[in-house]
C-alpha cells in the first residue's frame, strides 16, 4: 500500500495526540471513519501502530493508538515527501503568476491595484521584486467595495484574486471601473 496525505494526516495525529477510539480519530483528522478503521488495520499488521492500555484500573478497560519506532520513521519519511511535493507545487503556482505578470508587463501596464487576500499579494509582490519587473503594486483591496472607494486613475488594472468570470462583470457594474482595467490573476 503506497503510503497518501490521509496516511500522514493519521499518523500524525496519532504522534501528537492520545486517541482512544477510531471515532476521535476520525474526527480529529476529518477522514471518514471507514478509512480510518483501514488505514489503522493495515498500519497495525505493517506494525506502524500498537495498541496500548493507558488505564490501570484493573475494572476498567482503556486503549490508546500509539506509533511504534517504525511508525515514528515512516512518519519522517511521508512528512519530507509531502513538503517537497508542496514546495513544487508552490514554484509551479510561481510560475504560473510569474508569466501572467509578463503578460500585463508586456501589454504596457505598470501600475497594479491587487483585490483579494494579502498572503497572495505578497507572493505577486515578491516575484514582481525578484523579477526586477516594471510593474508596481499601488495598492490592495480585500474586496470590490474596497476597489469602489479608489481612485481609478491612481493604477492601470486591477489584477483580481476571483474563482469566476461573473465576479469580473459583477464587479465591473457595482464600482463603475471599466472592464479594460479588471484582470482575472488566473
Amino acid at each position: 500500500m503506497k503510503l497518501s496525505e490521509n496516511h500522514f494526516q493519521i499518523l500524525d495525529t496519532l504522534d501528537r495526540q492520545e486517541i482512544s477510539t477510531q471515532r476521535q480519530l476520525a474526527e480529529y483528522t476529518g477522514i471518514s471513519l471507514g478509512q480510518v478503521n483501514y488505514v489503522l488495520k493495515s498500519f497495525l499488521e505493517k506494525g506502524l501502530v500498537k495498541i496500548g492500555n493507558f488505564r490501570k484500573n484493573p475494572r476498567k478497560i482503556g486503549y490508546v493508538y500509539l506509533l511504534t519506532p517504525k511508525g515514528i520513521e515512516a512518519k519522517s519519511r511521508l512528512a519530507v515527501r509531502f513538503v517537497m511535493a508542496k514546495l513544487k507545487e508552490y514554484e509551479e503556482i510561481r510560475e504560473k503568476l510569474a508569466d501572467r505578470l509578463s503578460a500585463i508587463e508586456d501589454s504596457g501596464h505598470t501600475r497594479i491595484i491587487f483585490l483579494g487576500p494579502e498572503i497572495v499579494k505578497e507572493v505577486v509582490g515578491s516575484i514582481i521584486k525578484e523579477r526586477a519587473s516594471r510593474l508596481v503594486l499601488v495598492g490592495q483591496c480585500n474586496s470590490w467595495e474596497d476597489l469602489s472607494a479608489c481612485d481609478p486613475t491612481s493604477f492601470d488594472i486591477a489584477l483580481v484574486f476571483d474563482d469566476n468570470s461573473e465576479g469580473i462583470r459583477k464587479m465591473r457594474q457595482r464600482t463603475g471601473i471599466s472592464a479594460s482595467k479588471l484582470f482575472l490573476l488566473w
